[in-house]
């Protein structure tokens, strides 16, 4: 390595390490907003929007920050709240409601930015407030704080189940999106549901009416026919045909036929053939096993 690089280096790791401090000295507070609009016994910041409740989507963005919450009502002065709930060891304050969940972390870093070039005390967002945090500790109200827009879908507000809808229909596009920019074929994206966490291998076809939950794994080159497989493993090469496939592990160039189930921490060795209509209930089939229709494999004690 020539000494000019060996020095570049050197300022990019600098460089890394000062960007990690100053985003380490962020506040992030996280108001969990409770709306009467919502009813039922589930608090709306818990709504599940794949795999993620509203308030992980907002946390998500802000990883980084010292990240504190507080219980807010919408329509509420949110001052006095996010003053008791702030750290007043950090420089800077971001105060997010958790009604937001579209908030992205690109928007967070353009937002604090924009904020410590102009060396402002306070900005107001679409939906939530940047501050100083000295400032924000000895001011008693705002008046008339500097207003500046960033990307507005990032705040859609959930004011009701009808902009739940709105919301879950950006993620979902969001989310495929993700997977159709790192080599995944989705059909149909339309009747597509991929959950936030799962992780899918380039090369792999999903064909409509397919569903993949929870943590699942499916690595490349994969293909996926009207399928529902929840916190499972779908190893390279495999191809699964109008199945489900639950808390279980598939193996490598594995076809499992139309109709089979395959559940309860079940292992499917590699280039395993599983026919149609085959029940397989906590168990290890390896490839010499002859499995067959209508049959139903089960662990016993």
């Amino acid at each position: 390595m020539e000494i000019d690089e060996f020095v570049s280096t050197k300022e990019l790791v600098q460089s890394f390490r000062e960007q990690e401090s100053e985003m380490n000295d962020v506040c992030a507070v996280i108001l969990k907003v409770d709306n009467p609009s919502f009813l039922g016994e589930t608090k709306p910041y818990n709504i599940n929007m794949f795999g993620k409740t509203m308030l992980d989507w907002v946390k998500s963005a802000v990883f980084d920050a010292k990240i504190c919450y507080a219980s807010y009502n919408f329509g509420e002065d949110f001052l006095p709240i996010a003053k008791n709930a702030v750290l007043a060891n950090s420089k800077y304050t971001i105060v997010l409601f958790s009604d937001a969940p579209l908030f992205q972390r690109k928007t967070y870093l353009e937002i604090m930015d924009y904020f410590k070039n102009r060396d402002l005390n306070v900005l107001k967002l679409t939906r939530g407030y940047v501050f100083k945090t000295e400032y924000l500790l000895k001011i008693d109200q705002l008046l008339s704080p500097e207003v500046q827009y960033f990307e507005e879908e990032d705040f859609i507000t959930c004011f009701g189940y009808k902009q739940v809808a709105m919301v879950m229909d950006v993620l979902k596009n969001r989310i495929i999106t993700y997977h159709q920019k790192r080599g995944v074929l989705v059909e149909d994206p339309t009747s597509t549901f991929i959950d936030a966490n799962v992780q899918i291998g380039a090369g792999t076809v999903i064909k409509p009416f397919c569903e993949i939950r929870g943590n699942s794994v499916v690595e490349k080159n994969v293909s996926l026919g009207g399928v529902k497989i929840e916190n499972s493993v779908v190893l390279e090469g495999s191809s699964i045909c109008k199945s489900v496939i639950s808390n279980s592990f598939v193996g490598k160039n594995v076809k499992v036929a139309s109709n089979s189930v395959i559940v309860n921490n079940s292992k499917i060795e590699d280039e395993v053939f599983v026919p149609e209509f085959c029940k397989i209930n906590g168990v290890v089939v390896k490839k010499e096993d002859k499995l067959k229709s209508f049959c139903e494999f089960t662990h016993r004690d």
